[in-house]
């Protein structure tokens, strides 16, 4: 099988790119890592840039870069490919239309569809059981947000964007909070200074989507990501709090630490990943505090590095087993 991974960079490979290319090739797989931002099309047939992994040649690492002479590569021509990074907005239209148009005659682990319209906040409400589900309004008229947070009184919440990552403008609201209006005015587009500025909106359109969710004390005890590979949860670790913040996602400075997992916890992130499968999506990270689930990653969901150092068990293989096993039916 010849496997195409389409990554953000071929000079930085994250764990994804590294530690899963390593292990498919140790199955005798041919690996591409292609370059998703390079994507163009000869005659109608789509291609890119990129780089065949040598079969025999020393594993990648996180960070490492993918060497070799650049050379083009046609989608048609690979059995299977994986999209692991997001493209650049300038080209990110043009890039998801090149790629569903592929996805009609080569296999994508992840499939486009999917990744358009599930990797978000606002898919939680469709993917989830209500129980399973943070209680949240989601708008991008700041006023309906600022009514629902003072109608409730002596709740605490969580201010973000639907469609950040990586903790990105993730903010803590108490109850009467001094910064809240602020706050919510900001991630909904500072539509009412803009407004005054441009005299009724001749600067155009400016509201954001924001979403205000109930804060819940489960995820004070520790949240934990789970790796779900073909609807089977094969790596997972906690991610403590940062001390300086709420946050505890590992790139604002939240700690990775070693966690039980419970038949519950397992059976909840299975139920999520076979759901998804039903929308072509095969690879999953999912950030539970449970009962709830906070967030699903489905384009390059981190997580896996830190669970085979804290295991001590490298879960690449199994990742790779199951993807090639799911294939191959």
């Amino acid at each position: 099988m010849r496997l195409l991974m389409l990554v953000n960079t071929l000079d930085c490979l994250e764990e994804n790119g590294a530690l899963l290319s390593n292990a498919f090739r140790r199955f005798g797989c041919e690996v591409v890592l292609g370059d998703i931002n390079a994507i163009a099309a000869d005659d109608y047939r789509h291609f890119t840039q990129g780089v065949l992994a040598p079969a025999n040649g020393d594993p990648y690492h996180p960070g490492s870069a993918a060497l070799g002479t650049r050379s083009t590569y046609f989608f048609d021509e690979c059995q299977t490919i994986w999209v692991m990074g997001l493209p650049h907005d300038r080209v990110a239209l043009d890039v998801w239309q090149m790629l569903w148009l592929a996805s009609q005659q080569t296999a994508f682990v992840n499939s486009i569809e999917g990744l358009m319209f599930l990797n978000t906040k606002h898919a939680l409400g469709y993917v989830l059981p209500k129980e399973n589900r943070v209680f949240s309004y989601i708008s991008n008229d700041f006023a309906l947000l600022w009514d629902c947070y003072r109608h409730i009184q002596n709740q605490s919440w969580v201010a973000k964007p639907p469609n950040s990552a990586c903790g990105q403008n993730v903010f803590f609201l108490p109850p009467n909070g001094p910064n809240v209006r602020t706050i919510l005015q900001c991630l909904t587009g500072n539509t009412v200074a803009q407004s005054a500025l441009y005299h009724g909106g001749g600067g155009g359109f400016k509201a954001e989507y924001a979403i205000l969710q109930k804060y819940i004390p489960e995820v004070a005890q520790g949240e934990k990501r789970i790796i779900v590979a073909c609807g089977k949860a094969v790596a997972w670790h906690g991610r403590q709090m940062n001390s300086d913040d709420h946050r505890s996602n590992v790139a604002q400075g939240g700690k990775a630490i070693s966690v039980d997992m419970h038949s519950s916890e397992i059976e909840l992130a299975e139920l999520v990943g076979q759901k998804l499968m039903a929308h072509g999506i095969n690879f999953i990270g999912i950030d539970m505090a449970y009962p709830y689930i906070l967030e699903l990653n489905l384009a390059y969901p981190g997580g896996l590095s830190d669970a085979n150092a804290l295991s001590g068990v490298d879960h690449s293989d199994h990742i790779a087993q199951l993807v090639i096993a799911h294939f191959e039916q």
